[in-house]
């Protein structure tokens, strides 16, 4: 590997998009511990393939949770499944909604889901029913306090 850190996101995502299946077998000890699915699925969602997220949000994002430090070796084969065999370039992507003074947790998750400008955003809430935001904060791991904000301001603005 490239860098003194024991598990590189770099080189993991090379070899994810070269559908490495037996790189867990190739990992020290060392790196299987440092190994975090999670992590690694954020920066898979950080780019533009519609498949590929599509992927990501049906496959892995419904057990990475539940399984978590449990499986993986299996989470890792299903983050290699969710690729297209094709190097791509990935950047973070913190899917946590930050509020302002004057941002809605829905425009905020509009914006942040469809990568548009929160004005665009916000036009677009009317098309949305309070469940269908509620679901897509649920698929960008919204936690339950968050969820009982989204909720409250659904009353309020949605539907």
């Amino acid at each position: 590997m490239a860098t003194d850190r024991v598990l590189d996101i770099f080189y993991l995502l090379s070899e994810i998009d070269k559908k490495n299946y037996s790189l867990w077998e190739n990992f020290t000890e060392e790196q299987k511990k440092a190994f975090s699915p999670l992590v690694v699925m954020r920066w898979m969602g950080g780019m533009l393939d519609p498949v590929q997220l599509i992927f990501l949000n049906e496959i892995v994002n419904p057990v990475v949770f539940n399984l978590g430090s449990d499986h993986k070796e299996f989470l890792l084969k299903l983050l290699t499944v969710c690729s297209n065999g094709k190097s791509k370039r990935y950047s973070w992507i913190n899917y946590k909604v930050t509020s302002g003074k004057n941002k809605k947790l829905a425009i905020g998750l509009i914006s942040e889901h469809y990568r548009i400008p929160l004005r665009e955003a916000e036009d677009s809430l009317k098309l949305f029913t309070s469940e269908e935001i509620l679901e897509l904060a649920e698929q960008h791991g919204f936690q339950k306090d968050e969820l009982a904000a989204l909720k409250k301001e659904s009353k309020s603005c949605l539907s």
